[in-house]
């Protein structure tokens, strides 16, 4: 309607006269209009004559196949994790429960179910074992074997054999290691060790390592160490000095009454493994700087990964609580600078080199599990540790570049559960308040939490999961 009045209607000028320049834009805009329209028009008729496909039908179909691809995807995965089961191997003193206190914390075994479940949609078993607490690398790797023979043969009571994946924390990740050679320790056959052991051993599938001395630990040469493995008295002015700023850190750990209170209960139990901790440690004579990982043969095609713990520093300004003086003082001595140990070995320059190219890195944010608040050093050296074991000894083979898991920023106990962490409480007003209290044996400085700590087993469940699904 409004082109047909533009075109009845005559435009003029301001004295009355025609313009003959407007009438011409006018013509001009109406032709345009005019092929608009039939080129609308015939794209119109073209669409209406070709064949329409048949949209529901496409839909529905797309539906059935994403639902039988993740079906399949889905069953898949839980038949292969029905197959398989997961062991949690403990380090020095190497017991499962001592008391109320539980080597790994009871949230490291929900925190890998619920990673694994995840990542395969099905549930896995991770069962805790203990080990000789401080026997020789020799009689804790038969013990290990034995125990955990004894324990898969309970867990496939009434099923099939079931594959295993190993995750051991400090000398539990060596001990893991170590049952995948060639050869048990001191040479010889396996079967020698428990007739079941070839048949175990064949099935394990992977080994996670957090935080462990694969390449020996520098405080395991320490005055104060040769104090307890070997009742060196020289190194006693060191280890009261020790022992008296572990007390006082202690005194304000939230946990350390419970302890205490439940071991006077479990008295019996306490006095035996008490006696086999006074007595000399001969597993550090085992743990020397000199250690190296590479004089034994490893078997191949077993998934080999680890963790590399590291304490951190706090951000001046930032709030994060530093160390305290129990963990400087055992820090410096993990050192290995006042022994002249630090770098002594074969791998260590070489695992200094691989640690600090992945902290160079791009993707290191892929790598890095830490805080805020707390920032790494700014050098890494081969003195580094985690108040325990220095982070550069933590590598099996510095030139395998699958091997370095994660880099996390935190303690050597942080690591297994026991971290500074708050509870909500009611006030006498009935209000919740947090209550911040400390928790664990070393402060570091380090703000390990709850977020750290659960993307630290994140991460574990998927070395796992890649083991089950490969």
């Amino acid at each position: 309607m409004g082109t047909e009045v533009a075109r009845d209607t005559q435009v003029t000028k301001s004295d009355g006269k025609p313009d003959v320049k407007q009438r011409r834009a006018r013509g001009d805009r109406e032709r345009q209009d005019r092929q608009d329209r039939e080129s609308r028009d015939a794209r119109h008729e073209r669409d209406e004559r070709a064949p329409q496909p048949d949209m529901n039908v496409d839909a529905q179909s797309i539906r059935e196949a994403a639902s039988v691809d993740r079906s399949e995807r889905v069953g898949v995965s839980r038949a292969r994790a029905a197959e398989h089961a997961v062991f949690l191997v403990p380090g020095l003193l190497g017991f499962e429960r001592f008391a109320s206190f539980s080597y790994f914390a009871d949230r490291v075994i929900a925190a890998l179910r619920a990673g694994l479940e995840h990542a395969l949609d099905a549930p896995v078993p991770v069962v805790a074992v203990p080990i000789s607490p401080t026997a020789t690398l020799r009689e804790r790797q038969r013990k290990l074997v034995r125990t955990l023979a004894d324990r898969l043969h309970t867990l496939e009571h009434g099923g099939g054999p079931l594959q295993l994946h190993l995750v051991g924390h400090s000398t539990g990740g060596v001990d893991a290691n170590l049952i995948t050679c060639a050869q048990p320790i001191g040479g010889g056959r396996w079967s020698d060790v428990d007739p079941r052991a070839p048949e175990l051993l064949a099935r394990i599938r992977s080994v996670t390592s957090i935080a462990s001395p694969h390449q020996g630990a520098c405080i395991a040469s320490d005055p104060v160490a040769r104090v307890i493995g070997r009742h060196d008295l020289r190194g006693l002015p060191g280890f009261a000095k020790l022992f008296g700023e572990l007390i006082l850190s202690a005194l304000s750990d939230f946990e350390s009454e419970e302890v205490v209170f439940s071991a006077l209960r479990e008295s019996m139990k306490t006095y035996g493994f008490m006696r086999d901790v006074v007595s000399t440690w001969p597993l550090l004579a085992d743990l020397q700087p000199s250690f190296s990982p590479t004089q034994h043969e490893l078997l191949p095609n077993v998934i080999r990964r680890s963790f590399v713990t590291v304490a951190g520093q706090a951000v001046p300004g930032a709030g994060t609580r530093g160390a305290d003086m129990f963990f400087r003082d055992l820090s410096q001595r993990a050192t290995g600078w006042d022994t002249g140990v630090a770098e002594e070995g074969p791998l260590v320059r070489a695992s200094v080199a691989r640690l600090t190219e992945a902290l160079a890195a791009d993707e290191v944010e892929h790598l890095l599990i830490k805080a805020d608040g707390t920032e790494l050093p700014a050098l890494l050296d081969a003195g580094h540790n985690d108040g325990v074991v220095n982070s550069a000894r933590q590598l099996i083979d510095p030139s395998d570049p699958d091997e370095l898991a994660g880099i996390v920023v935190g303690d050597h106990f942080d690591v297994v559960g026991y971290y500074d962490r708050a509870f909500w409480v009611t006030d006498a007003n009935g209000r919740d308040q947090p209550r911040h209290v400390l928790s664990g044996l070393l402060h570091s400085g380090s703000a390990f939490r709850d977020t750290e700590f659960f993307e630290l087993y994140e991460r574990v469940a998927r070395v796992i999961a890649q083991g089950i699904t490969s």
